[in-house]
């Protein structure tokens, strides 16, 4: 009997996958005179879960009414309220929906919309991906889209090369959630110097390389330099070896505070502006929405100058940390890397100078927080979703 079901499995799951939508580039060019919706996780606090209610906000901007439709509760990650109401798919014919999922779900969210092969749907898939290399997989789940929006050039050359289908770069319109008190970018030399390393366990802590960013912390700093280090994390427990791991690094330092879970929007937003550097020692980033975030409200970024964060960061508005790239290895198996996958090494002492440079250097540090905070993260974001949607110069 088990030697039967399994092929009837299959069966089935090639005929649901049969009749899901296949879009032809005349849906491209359909006008934007039906409804638009976003399907998201909006009930979950992950960097996925803030990308489609940023995609949104840009939308609203646009004078366009999005309906938010939640896929958390399909792929189980509700952690958190919606924060704002959603509804469901219109259940007409013709509309443009924005999937803003990973990849490899869109088939699942595809079946739980209910949309099927004679609907005509223009459908987008927002995509991220942190290596160099798609994998191959992708360019049979690329066939139920009308096209695909990246948020950086990075993950645009990637996944172009693999697909079939027009890829457009659309950032995300990130904003500040707080207002700035321009005399707060100034610290003071002899004030504490207070840096901040954010990472979700399902994204990675080894992609993150949050381990890194304590070892460069630690080497820059000794207990009675007065500066701190906070490093927020998610999901944690289902990583024990790297919690152990991050634990044994700090030992006692007294001067290093780690926060564990989920905590709500608005305080997410006040743990960041209490700090003055944001720390990203990542081996790869599709974006790097915190670090962006981070910039909007004033923090000097430090970050791997490599992949997806170089959409925003350059020289004149944060500080690059050097890199060699080698070959992608993931021994939380996160990552199954398609052939020719590279992402970064590190500099750690390179990293260390940094943060001892711009703790010394407070004027340097000053005219870096000042020039994230000139960032225009919204202006290129919605200029570039205008272009997507309608074709406009």
């Amino acid at each position: 009997m088990t030697g039967d079901f399994s092929p009837l499995k299959r069966i089935a799951r090639r005929l649901r996958e049969e009749m899901l939508p296949r879009p032809t580039s005349r849906t491209r060019n359909l006008p934007l005179d039906g409804p638009v919706v976003v399907a998201g996780m909006f009930r979950t606090a992950s960097g996925l879960g803030e990308a489609a209610k940023l995609t949104v906000q840009g939308l609203r901007t646009l004078g366009l009414s999005p309906t938010l439709v939640d896929l958390s509760s399909a792929f189980r990650q509700v952690d958190q309220e919606p924060f704002d109401m959603l509804g469901e798919l219109p259940r007409t014919h013709r509309g443009t929906l924005i999937l803003a999922i990973n990849a490899p779900e869109t088939r699942a969210a595809l079946q739980t919309l209910g949309l099927r092969r004679w609907h005509n749907w223009r459908i987008i898939g927002y995509w991220a991906w942190e290596l160099n290399e798609a994998p191959p997989s992708w360019l049979p789940i690329a066939g139920h889209l009308t096209e695909i929006w990246t948020p950086s050039e990075f993950v645009t050359r990637t996944i172009a090369s693999k697909v079939q289908i027009p890829v457009l770069t659309v950032p995300y319109p990130v904003r500040p959630h707080l207002k700035i008190n321009p005399e707060s970018l100034h610290r003071p030399a002899g004030t504490p110097l207070r840096v901040m390393a954010m990472a979700d366990g399902r994204s990675s802590f080894f992609r993150k390389n949050v381990l890194a960013a304590a070892r460069i912390y630690v080497r820059a700093f000794s207990p009675q330099n007065n500066s701190r280090l906070t490093i927020k994390l998610r999901n944690v427990a289902e990583f024990p070896d790297f919690q152990r791991e991050l634990h044994y690094l700090i030992g006692d330092r007294n001067d290093i505070d780690i926060i564990e879970g989920t905590i709500p929007s608005e305080q997410k937003w006040d743990l960041i502006a209490s700090h003055d550097i944001m720390l990203s020692t990542h081996r790869a980033e599709g974006y790097g929405l915190h670090l962006a975030e981070a910039m909007s409200l004033g923090l000097c970024a430090v970050a791997t100058g490599w992949s997806g964060n170089t959409q925003f960061m350059n020289q004149k508005n944060s500080a690059l940390l050097p890199y060699s790239l080698e070959d992608v290895i993931d021994p939380y198996d996160i990552y199954d890397p398609p052939i020719g996958s590279q992402w970064a090494r590190i500099d750690e002492d390179a990293g260390a100078q940094v943060l001892r440079d711009l703790d010394i250097d407070r004027d340097r540090l000053t005219r870096l927080r000042q020039a994230a905070t000139a960032t225009d993260f919204v202006a290129d974001s919605i200029s570039a979703m205008e272009h997507a949607l309608t074709g406009a110069n």
